[in-house]
């Protein structure tokens, strides 16, 4: 399967306008460079693909850790133990500057707490195999799409179809998507959006305008490393995530729609 969009010409720069909801282009134009979507059908350039779904695993650490940082009751218990110190050191009177090491030291010990949970995601990342993760099991067919900013890979999502046992079967063909991300510096301008349709529309071409296309229940951010309390941000990512595909596809099909 190779398909690759027409490349968009993005715009040269434009004076400032004041801010805007929405934008004509996922990426302000800086340069001459050319977005384009496309099939990524090399082993290198999977390889690629695959980087960038690894880093995103990874990046997981630090909203991760945000949120248990800040976490009310983290941080309530953080006080308690400050305050326990404080009212213990007072007592065996010993001097502020004994103090603000004893509190520079629980608060080390708080944040090096942290940082080992979450980095779980980090353990994740590193130590599954990509490659072997990458590959159909039941012997379906493992289409990894991309975005190019110039040569730059900056997308990508790895759509999984699976085998089509029976040509004659009445069930709904189904495509999921296992892989879904974005380099940091191009996230919140529209192009995961982008993805998605590009995902949804190589679905329908590969099995069919009935085919329905859904997130994998295991898909690459599906695991959690810390207490179902601390995954607010990953629960809230995955409803928008949700939102945004159920978005793309019903796009995608108006889109078929208005051409018959």
């Amino acid at each position: 399967m190779s398909r690759t969009s027409t490349p968009t010409q993005l715009q040269p720069p434009q004076p400032p306008q004041p801010p805007s909801s929405s934008s004509s282009s996922p990426i302000q134009a800086d340069d001459d460079r050319k977005l384009a979507f496309q099939t990524l059908t090399t082993p290198r350039d999977r390889a690629d693909a695959l980087k960038l779904v690894v880093d995103s695993v990874a990046q997981q650490r630090q909203v991760a850790s945000r949120d248990v940082v800040f976490n009310p009751i983290c941080v309530s218990a953080l006080v308690a133990a400050l305050a326990v110190a404080h009212v213990a050191m007072r007592a065996m009177g010993h001097d502020f500057s004994a103090m603000l090491i004893t509190y520079s030291g629980i608060v080390l010990i708080y944040l090096s707490t942290i940082r080992y949970a979450a980095s779980t995601y980090i353990r994740i990342a590193e130590e599954t195999d990509w490659h072997a993760w990458l590959e159909n099991e039941d012997g379906g067919e493992a289409v990894v799409l991309g975005a190019r900013y110039g040569t730059e890979l900056i997308a990508a999502v790895v759509l999984d179809l699976p085998k089509q046992r029976n040509a004659r079967a009445k069930s709904q063909p189904k495509a999921t998507i296992r892989a879904w991300t974005t380099k940091i510096r191009y996230r919140r301008r529209g192009l995961g959006g982008d993805m998605l349709r590009e995902a949804v529309k190589a679905a329908k071409q590969a099995r069919g305008p009935s085919c329905a296309v859904e997130f994998a229940a295991d898909h690459v951010h599906s695991s959690v490393a810390l207490y179902d309390m601390f995954n607010g941000p990953f629960v809230s990512r995955q409803a928008q995530a949700v939102r945004a595909l159920a978005s793309a596809v019903k796009e995608v099909e108006a889109g078929e729609s208005s051409q018959h």
